[in-house]
Formats: structure tokens, sequence, C-alpha cells
């Protein structure tokens, strides 16, 4: 297999705090190789003990794919790790044999993922079964596939924001993976707040046009994001490009797995990134603005190409199903579905369910529904829950109704106790999941099936 040009691993200048070159190791029939295994990170300050964690790549900090709109992806997953992994490709529109894969123990059950992005943006790789613990643990990867043509260039920095449950001699606090407190309620919310992987890192970039790809790839903590020194505009969110608008003094507001890119113009002001945790303002991350300007103007109708989507919902033949969310906290549900059998609450709990979508908890045998090609859907989705629920489609991308123009994403939150329509296309053939992009939640039954038929 020979590997396109455009995929490699970034590293150097490219991503804030990580000196050394290429995560992956390369073949020599050119396919990037990821190994999974156990990695010493230096997530506090230097003179701190480093933290046990894992990595997709083996190394710290966690990897950046890159690819090229259109250019085939090769990657060969090795797992060195003592247990299985479930990985999904979130946000990118694939092929559903790639999109959502398992990777056995050991290196003669390497699997071999092959597919071409048909959509430009920032994107993750990332567990979808046993996710708080492998999440937690550092098992993820952002994505950039790059637009096929794009004028001006920008340089283009990842910023990938995580927060930690650290004990006090800076570990993993692996004593509440699996807790029902946690399941239940907000999930597991760090305690330390990293940058790419690095506590406060600073770096260099130019003072000409900069994109920032923004990930929030914490477990559960939805982070609002300050960028001072600039007012940049906001020129994507979740993978697809939207109506550039300026980004304000309000923050940008992500929940976990969300993605935003930001272009921040030319200038020569140093940037200071902080986390807004509204009893306090912490700063998480410096950019010093370097170099001469290269004096670029923007188009007064600038914005990003848009994507190959299907954009286009056919009301008038619309399908529309309810989604019902139940679960969590004083949430008033009685019982679920689990494994096929009818559960009540006390024996979902027993199991380590606490949340359900229809009457159903995790993934049923079959499907929850099946939709021909083509279909447009609209979800009626009742959130009967008390937390706001940011809910994840596999494969495809979707607005709230009424939101029809701020444009079609991958991830959106419904609120408290709140009903939204949520319209798609089912253009993408085969099995494909909608989750809870909170990890303590999908681990408990917060997760469900769909098919689309060819």
């Amino acid at each position: 297999m020979i590997l396109s040009r455009r995929l490699f691993v970034v590293g150097g200048g490219a991503l804030i705090a990580a000196p050394h070159g290429l995560f992956a190791q390369a073949t020599e029939e050119g396919v990037t190789v990821l190994t999974a295994r156990p990695v010493a990170a230096q997530l506090m300050e230097p003179d701190r003990p480093a933290t046990k964690l894992e990595s997709l790549s083996g190394q710290w900090p966690p990897p950046v794919l890159r690819a090229r709109q259109g250019e085939e992806m090769k990657i060969r997953f090795v797992n060195a790790l003592d247990r299985p992994l479930a990985l999904h490709w979130y946000g990118i529109r694939g092929p559903s044999d790639m999109m959502s894969i398992s990777v056995a123990p050991g290196s003669e059950n390497a699997f071999d993922c092959a597919f071409t992005p048909p959509d430009a943006g920032t994107f993750w790789l990332s567990p979808v079964a046993d996710i708080s613990r492998q999440r937690e643990m550092g098992l993820y990867a952002l994505v950039v596939v790059e637009e096929k043509e794009l004028s001006p260039t920008f340089a283009d920095v990842p910023l990938v924001f995580d927060d930690w449950q650290l004990t006090d001699d800076g570990q993993i606090d692996a004593t509440t993976f699996g807790s029902l407190e946690d399941a239940i309620a907000q999930g597991r919310l760090g305690n330390w707040f990293t940058v790419n992987g690095r506590y406060r890192p600073k770096t260099d970039t130019e003072t000409g046009l900069v994109r920032l790809r923004i990930l929030n790839a914490a477990n559960v903590r939805t982070m609002s994001i300050l960028v001072k020194g600039a007012d940049p505009l906001i020129i994507a969110e979740d993978g697809q490009p939207v109506q550039p608008r300026q980004l304000g003094s309000a923050g940008l507001v992500l929940a976990p797995g969300q993605r935003s890119d930001l272009l921040i113009g030319e200038g020569e002001e140093s940037l200071t990134l902080a986390i807004n945790l509204f009893e306090d303002v912490i700063e998480a991350a410096y950019l010093d603005r370097k170099g001469t300007s290269a004096q670029v103007q923007l188009p007064d109708n600038f914005a990003l190409p848009p994507n190959p989507i299907s954009n286009k919902l056919d009301m008038a033949k619309a399908r529309t199903v309810p989604f019902l969310l139940e679960g969590g906290e004083k949430g008033g549900m009685t019982g679920a579905v689990y494994n096929g059998e009818k559960l009540d609450l006390r024996a979902l709990l027993g199991k380590g369910m606490a949340w359900a979508i229809n009457g159903t908890a995790s993934l049923a045998a079959d499907p929850w529904e099946t939709f021909a090609q083509g279909d447009t859907v609209i979800l009626d989705i009742d959130n009967r829950t008390k937390f706001d629920q940011p809910l994840h489609i596999h494969g495809h991308v979707w607005q709230v109704i009424e939101d029809l123009p701020q444009g079609f994403r991958d991830t959106i939150v419904i609120p408290a106790e709140k009903q939204e329509k949520v319209g798609f296309v089912a253009d993408n053939p085969g099995k494909w999941g909608i989750q809870s992009t909170i990890a303590e939640r999908v681990d408990s039954g917060l997760m469900t099936s769909f098919e689309v038929e060819a």
C-alpha cells in the first residue's frame, strides 16, 4: 500500500510543546503505523512527577493526524496494551466498516484502516467503548483534513484542551473509574488542565493569519475558552464551514468532543488562551507572535469552501421519529431494556446502566431504526433528564431545525428538560451510532444505533 504524501502525523512547530518529529512510524510500504502503548507524560510542572498515561502513538503529546480532502488515508493500528481498543473517527463521513474499528491486543491483530475523507475540517479519533477510562488515559488524536485548495493560506495551530482527574502525586485517579456516582451525575470532572497534553504551554506562531483548530477532549466538562489579545472569526464548527462571525467577549463554548476553527488576523500582539470556570478564569496556553507580517487581506466575502454534504432537508417527505432521553440523577426513569431484558431501575444500576434512549440502555442486538438511503429524518428529541445532553451522530451531519441558518454539524447540545427537532439526510449506507459525547454516559447506556440501507 502506498501512502499519500499528504497523510502524516504532525510534529514540530505546528503542535504546541511538541519538539520531537513524527509521532507515527512509517513502514516500508508507506503505511503510517500507530501503536497504542503506555507512556510517561509531563502533565504537571517540570519539577512534578510524570503521569502514567497511554497514547495511540506510543509518544506524548497525543498525535495529530493530517490528510487532504479527497485523498486516501491509510493507517495501521497496533494495540500494545493489555485490553481491546474500540475507536471511532468522530465527524468523518467515511464508510461504515472503517469509521468504527476494534483492535485486539498483540501485533498479530493489527488493523489496517483505509478510506478517503470527503470533507475538509477538524475531526478526532477517540474510543467508542470503555470511553471513561480510555479517553481519560489519553487515547485520542486530533485529525486535520486540509482543503483541496484554500486561499489565502494560514498558519495552522491545533489546540487540544483537556482536564484530568489527578491524585496529589500527579497520577490518574483510577479509583473512580466505573463510579456509579459519576455515571448518574455530571461525569468525571478533572482537576488539572492541559493544552496539547502540556501545562500552560508556550509557542511561537506567525504574525500573519493564524487558524486555531480547537478540540475539547475532556470526559464531561464543557469548556468556555477565551482568546485574549484578539477577536477571532469563527470559521468552522465540528468540521463544517460556517459563515464567519466574530467570537466576541463571550468566549468559545465547546461541549466534550466539539471542535471549532478560529481565524486570527495579522498582528504582533501575543495571545493568551484561558478557560472560564465561571468562579475563576485560568490561563491555559500562550501564543507568541513573531516574524514579518505578510499583509494578507481577507476578501469581504471570505468563507471556507463548503463540504459536499447533503444539506437539503425534504420536509414534505421527512420521516419523523421520537427520540427520548431518560435517566441520570433525579431523572425519573423507572426502568429500561438492557441486553434484551426489561429491568427496573435498581437492576439497571446494578449492571452499571443509568441512561436510556427510547427505553433501551446501551446498544441493542438490532438497530433502533432503519432508514432508506436518501431519507430525510427528523428526530423529535425529548430530553427528560436534568442535564444538558451533547449528542454526536456517526457518519452524518445534522442540524437543529429551529437553527437552520447555523448550518450542519456532527454534534449538538439538547438543553436539560427541553425538546428539539433535529434533521439529517440518511445518505451514508451502513450501521451507525448516535451517542452522548460525555464519556461516563456512553459507558452507562446513552447510545443507540441505526441503519441506512442502500
